[in-house]
């Protein structure tokens, strides 16, 4: 008998709709350009802003912000990480790649593609990272180069959540007016990018937006709680009509929010690029709130059904493998990450019987939509045969 596959557990993305949980202070990878001219190679680890504002030869990303967007973002994302309470949520450190300019060299210079998707591979070997984002993109490298990396770095993201860990990636285009923004999503446009994996930032203060984010709960919306670090005024002012255009355009970005004699700095609605299609054919997990909840709670099932993966006896696995995820669903109602409805049921594949699919179903919580999905586990390919 050869085996000829290795044992392995594998996450689908689904057609339809994914589901929930999570903690928030997820660790990202920050991939752009800081204009270095020989920058670091691989991947650097840093946990505070003094750690990365050094020269490249001491193992920084240089010392001034003015023409280096990777150093700006990373000013901004570390003055809003610093807690304010001890029980806020607070990233450790961030990972970064460095590609220096990031353009081809020439007359006409462009975005240098391919080092750009070399970093996106590179990104995924650091198996903790939960959200990718991508910096120094401005409105003259073109919409069709923009999205044509972001629409590979969802490919890659999508490959790699086969494994058990899917991510959100996060963009913005320096120097674009409302009018530019609303059409980045815009599937009337030649080129677009509408995906729920995909989250588009106005340019002002992308660095402390992202960090908003990451510091949230999964479960909970990102613009439910006030910036850090922002006073008010400091956002751009925008009309109840302009407001309501940029979020159906699936564009994140801030204002000041008043309540009474109040003034709350945050975010609108954290919604992914999918926001943008019509409300008929919008996903369920077109907000950001939902899709990293469906995520969280894939990688917590992954590592239940992954742990079980070399039982043999088929029908005492699934019995295990239905408890195990029970004991995981009942543990997100108790903890209000997820309402009742939710539920994960394992079962035999009809062709082949050691095989196991488990499907599930979420309610998740401040929405009253279902999101369902499905992955399964496999034995290896075992092929017998004699003289």
């Amino acid at each position: 008998m050869a085996i000829t596959e290795t044992p392995k557990v594998k996450y689908f993305e689904g057609t339809s709709n994914p589901i929930l949980s999570g903690t928030g202070g997820e660790i990202p990878i920050i991939i752009g350009i800081s204009n270095n001219a020989n920058p670091a190679s691989g991947i650097q680890k840093f946990k505070n802003f003094s750690a990365c504002n050094a020269t490249v030869a001491n193992g920084g990303l240089g010392t001034d912000t003015t023409n280096n967007p990777l150093l700006a973002f990373l000013k901004e994302f570390f003055e809003e990480n610093k807690k304010k309470s001890s029980d806020e949520l607070s990233v450790p450190y961030v990972y970064v790649i460095d590609l220096g300019t990031g353009m081809t060299t020439g007359e006409t210079p462009t975005l240098k593609t391919a080092d750009w998707t070399n970093a996106m591979a590179l990104a995924k070997s650091k198996r903790e990272v939960q959200a990718e984002v991508f910096v120094g993109f401005k409105k003259s490298h073109t919409v069709a180069t923009i999205t044509s990396l972001m629409d590979s770095a969802v490919d890659k993201i999508i490959d790699d959540s086969q494994t058990g860990n899917p991510r959100v990636a996060y963009f913005t285009i320096e120097g674009c007016t409302d009018a530019e923004l609303k059409q980045i999503a815009d599937d009337s446009q030649t080129n677009y990018i509408q995906n729920s994996r995909v989250g588009f930032c106005e340019y002002l203060l992308f660095g402390k937006t992202i960090a908003n984010i990451l510091n949230t709960p999964s479960e909970e919306e990102p613009g439910y709680t006030d910036y850090r670090s922002v006073s008010p005024g400091t956002f751009i002012e925008r009309t109840p009509e302009e407001e309501d255009e940029l979020q159906a355009a699936g564009v994140i970005f801030n204002r000041d929010e008043r309540a009474g004699s109040e003034i709350h700095p945050r975010i609108n609605l954290a919604v992914s690029t999918a926001f943008a299609a019509s409300p008929d054919s919008r996903p369920n997990d077109a907000l950001l709130h939902a899709r990293r909840n469906v995520d969280q709670l894939i990688r917590e099932a992954y590592m239940k059904l992954y742990t079980q993966l070399k039982r043999n006896e088929t029908e005492i696995n699934i019995n295990y493998l239905q408890s195990d995820l029970d004991v995981l669903v009942n543990a997100k109602r108790r903890e209000g990450i997820m309402k009742d409805g939710t539920d994960i049921i394992v079962v035999e594949d009809e062709v082949n019987p050691w095989d196991l699919h488990a499907e599930g179903v979420a309610v998740p919580v401040n929405s009253s939509l279902l999101i369902g999905f499905s992955m399964y586990i496999e034995q290896p390919n075992a092929i017998s045969g004699g003289a």
